[in-house]
């Protein structure tokens, strides 16, 4: 019995987490080696079968993203951070979020942030980041749990699906699947190795002369014949030198097998079907994986979306829609995150059904053209028209009119007639004709009636043509004015560093309260304690002024550091940044703001000239005010003020412009201390 050895078959398991608390450390690793993430990462990257479900999954849950996205932060919208954390919830069931918070307690920024990357305490209360958790000479980030009654800083929001075997990290929801996934890597490594080796031991070599050679020259031997038999090129001639014929060696044929036939079918539809169902998955054509037995008709492909839809995908965009929508309120937007759904294949029905329920302009966003426009010739030299009873944008064979829209001068008018019109209407849309001007162009040019001039230019059916002036009457302006005392801050209350039209520069809208601006002002003084107000400005494209009165205020916070020293003639500044850049959004904080703010102006040539009552009381109130404000007051009274300003008035000439005196400017201010 001494003379054989015990061989001992080990058959493996796919890597099962182990979550242990660091000590000393604060966080608690993820896996054996603290790499499990990575691991989870190389599977989808590895399996093709596992990597195309959890791309599709993604698809499906993410659809046609958010209808209107708005920015998560500088750089990326609400539907680029949406689309990460998607992934990630794939891959690893969970996502974490990094939350910016302003001195005012709002939301200012959202960023996501790898799930690899991140590791966390027992209790749950704090994160610490890494790019590389296998670098021990990186040293990790910490950062505080997201809390709304706790609103400073940076801090990190951590959403993972409840499971009751781990408090700490989620489990994939594919991990019933993982040794399947790993069986489909294993497989496909096997089929590319012997592709390159080009050798299946399919025979069996005897040397008869017994073991003359000894235990320590046996693995020179093997390792000579493993040379000479593998190998993309390798030989399959066998060479034996023996020291007589009855010392010849014996090679048995083992003859083939379901192994050396290559044959995996077998085992490749097992595995495939264990990953598609530890995936949910009810039709693997649904993502673009063809399978025996299924044809794969639209029918199908349909109805295994309806099942995956309200099985699988509906519950992870109700999540995600909650928890967008938490997080787009607290950074002060308004209204709900929906997702628009996708479906793999459009619903086709017969041409009649499409025209007895869709309008003319409903069946050309379908077939992807520009809608039809009131007072637009179509092909067939019709005139499109609004239907009064629907409000819809039809041809006026598709409608019964109770009155005939148009008079008889327009039924004679030629193809470049129509196209003069068509020009007349396109400028007063653009507001480079104001009503009045439009009208007696059509009127005295093409012998249009006060109702042909109303239908073709959008407004209403009032014959009267001047009716735009009456739209703003005593009782409409005491309403608007209303509004604005409302809301708005006293212009007393802030200092201007710069102010333009809010035409030229709607850009100050994007300047939010966590003051990019002094970052960067600090970043490039931290390159070089050098730079002159001039560079900065130059660089950042913001005027020298705002630049220099920033850079006062940093110091004043003593945030910077202004060391001044004469070189011959010349006085040479050197900065220095005391502080980092994160502090300035910590809650201990004192640098001063800057915000954008509008207020109601003169335009510069008009300053001094008469003015409406409406609109010397407004300039009466001197106020600034914020975007929300405005937009707030355009909702309830239906229209946008920004565009409208102080509503119509009149040329010294009598014609009429539907702009007053008076403008919005965009100013970027400071709060007086």
């Amino acid at each position: 019995m001494d003379n054989y050895k015990h061989i001992v078959l080990q058959f493996d398991q796919a890597q099962q987490p182990k979550f242990s608390e660091k000590k000393g450390k604060g966080w608690v690793e993820f896996g054996e080696h603290n790499n499990y993430p990575e691991y989870l990462l190389s599977l989808y990257n590895e399996s093709p079968k596992h990597g195309a479900i959890i791309k599709g999954k993604c698809g499906y849950i993410y659809g046609k993203a958010f209808e209107v996205p708005g920015s998560a932060n500088a750089s990326d919208s609400w539907n680029d951070v949406l689309k990460k954390a998607i992934k990630d919830d794939e891959l690893y069931r969970g996502f974490y979020l990094q939350v910016i918070w302003n001195r005012l307690k709002q939301v200012s920024e959202v960023y996501h942030i790898e799930f690899h990357k991140v590791r966390v305490s027992k209790d749950l209360s704090k994160f610490y980041v890494k790019n590389d958790w296998m670098d021990y000479r990186e040293k990790p980030r910490e950062y505080e749990a997201f809390n709304v009654n706790n609103p400073y800083g940076s801090q990190i929001f951590y959403y993972k699906e409840y499971n009751p075997s781990s408090d700490v990290y989620p489990y994939p929801s594919y991990f019933q699947g993982l040794n399947y996934i790993e069986s489909d890597i294993e497989v496909s490594r096997h089929i590319l190795g012997n592709a390159k080796q080009g050798w299946v031991g399919t025979k069996l070599v005897n040397l008869n002369n017994g073991d003359p050679i000894g235990e320590e020259n046996k693995g020179d031997v093997e390792r000579s014949l493993l040379k000479k038999f593998t190998g993309s090129e390798g030989k399959r001639v066998v060479i034996m030198f023996n020291k007589s014929k009855d010392n010849e060696a014996n090679i048995l044929d083992l003859g083939s097998t379901m192994l050396t036939k290559e044959d995996f079918t077998n085992v490749n539809n097992l595995i495939q079907q264990e990953i598609f169902a530890s995936h949910q998955v009810t039709s693997p054509s649904l993502f673009g994986i063809k399978t025996e037995g299924q044809l794969g008709s639209r029918n199908e492909i349909r109805d295994a979306y309806q099942i995956f839809n309200n099985t699988y995908v509906s519950e992870r965009q109700q999540e995600l829609e909650t928890i967008f929508t938490k997080f787009r309120n607290l950074k002060g937007e308004k209204g709900e995150f929906k997702i628009m759904p996708v479906e793999p294949l459009a619903f086709e029905f017969s041409e009649a059904t499409i025209a007895a329920n869709l309008t003319q302009n409903e069946i050309r966003e379908i077939m992807g053209k520009e809608p039809l426009q009131p007072g637009q010739v179509t092909s067939d030299g019709q005139i499109v028209v609004v239907n009064p009873e629907t409000e819809k944008v039809v041809k006026p064979g598709e409608v019964q009119p109770v009155e005939t829209p148009m008079n008889d001068s327009l039924k004679n008018l030629s193809g470049r007639q129509y196209q003069n019109v068509m020009r007349i209407v396109r400028q007063f849309a653009n507001g480079k004709l104001n009503k009045q001007q439009a009208s007696l162009m059509l009127k005295n040019g093409f012998g249009f009636s006060d109702l042909d001039v109303n239908t073709f230019l959008g407004v209403d059916d009032d014959p009267l043509t001047d009716d735009e002036i009456q739209k703003f009457s005593l009782t409409n302006d005491d309403i608007l004015y209303n509004e604005f005392t409302l809301v708005g801050e006293d212009k007393g209350l802030y200092s201007i560093l710069e102010s333009k039209s809010y035409r030229e520069h709607e850009y100050f809208v994007d300047i939010n309260a966590l003051n990019q601006l002094q970052a960067n002002i600090l970043d490039l003084i931290g390159k070089d304690k050098r730079i002159t107000s001039e560079v900065i400005a130059k660089t950042l494209n913001v005027s020298k002024t705002l630049v220099e009165e920033t850079i006062k205020d940093l110091t004043d916070s003593k945030i910077l550091a202004e060391k001044k020293s004469k070189v011959g003639i010349d006085e040479i500044v050197e900065r220095e940044v005391l502080k980092p850049i994160a502090e300035l959004e910590g809650k201990n904080s004192k640098v001063t703001e800057i915000l954008v703010r509008y207020s109601y102006e003169w335009r510069v040539a008009d300053n001094g000239n008469p003015s409406r009552l409406f609109c010397q009381k407004l300039l009466d109130l001197n106020r600034l005010y914020s975007r929300q404000d405005i937009e707030l007051i355009s909702m309830r009274v239906g229209y946008s003020v920004f565009d409208r300003c102080g509503g119509w008035w009149t040329e010294p000439d009598g014609t009429h412009s539907p702009q007053c005196r008076h403008e919005w400017k965009a100013n970027i201010v400071k709060k007086k201390s």
